[in-house]
């Protein structure tokens, strides 16, 4: 891993990747104070700090506009259609009617 080059430091992997792939490293990369650690939704501790979050924003403290997290909106009778597009990485979110 060229992040590693000098020797020593912190890599930090960001994120999920669509589809899982190896990382190439050498065990002994590991031996002189070099770590490599990963991290999803910014270190987000949904069990402990979620539950704050919700009570901000049923009082109003914290406001969100969540309008751009739609990217689709279709039947639910097409929620195949629905997966096909997140699984292709054309949408973000869609939302289903009843």
């Amino acid at each position: 891993m060229t992040e590693f080059d000098q020797g020593w430091g912190t890599t930090i992997v960001l994120g999920i990747h669509p589809s899982p792939r190896l990382l190439p490293l050498h065990p002994m990369e590991l031996f002189d104070g070099r770590r490599i650690t990963g991290c999803v939704f910014g270190d987000f501790k949904g069990k402990s700090q979620l539950p704050a979050i919700v009570d901000k924003c049923l009082t109003g403290e914290i406001r969100l506009n969540l309008d751009g997290f739609i990217t689709h909106e279709l039947p639910f009778t097409e929620i195949n259609k629905a997966f096909q597009l997140l699984e292709e990485g054309k949408s973000l979110r869609c939302l289903l009617h009843l």
